[in-house]
């Protein structure tokens, strides 16, 4: 009798997991986006003007931002806006690519050139790749345009910070 409600619990707990696993799962076939850093880091180490230019991962402003817009581009690949509030700038993203793929971000009021990222190679493919940052203070709006290597039309999109 011990045995077989030991088998009985086991068995209970097998089902318990595998459960919770699949509750987990929210049926999105979009794949996900890796994570960019834990919330412990440091302090950003730019802000407005000063992260022109500068990678969001290395000035520190890559965490906890806020996506401004997503866009699935008609090739597949996901796009998104992003914004940091702490350094007030903000930048694009790309995942879902190809080599050749290339993603530019703007400001539509034009003063400054826009700054960009391409997929060079299989494992940028594979992975997360993001433009430089831009200055975003709240009331700006960024743009993004997604240039397929397969020679589709360019695909914009607009946020307002």
């Amino acid at each position: 009798m011990a045995i077989l409600a030991s088998v009985c619990a086991t068995a209970a707990g097998g089902l318990s997991v595998a459960l919770v696993l699949l509750a987990g799962q929210s049926g999105d076939p979009r794949p996900s986006p890796p994570p960019l850093q834990s919330p412990s880091a440091p302090a950003p180490r730019c802000r407005v003007a000063t992260c022109e230019g500068r990678s969001p991962m290395h000035m520190s402003c890559g965490v906890a931002p806020l996506t401004l817009a997503s866009h699935p581009a008609s090739t597949g690949a996901h796009l998104e806006l992003r914004y940091s509030e702490k350094c007030e700038a903000g930048w694009a993203r790309m995942w879902g690519t190809r080599i050749g793929d290339r993603l530019e971000l703007n400001r539509p009021d034009g003063g400054r050139r826009p700054h960009s990222a391409e997929i060079t190679d299989d494992v940028a493919a594979q992975s997360c790749v993001y433009t430089p940052m831009t200055e975003a203070r709240p009331g700006t709006t960024v743009r993004a345009c997604f240039r397929p290597v397969t020679g589709g039309s360019r695909e914009c999109f607009d946020a307002r910070v």
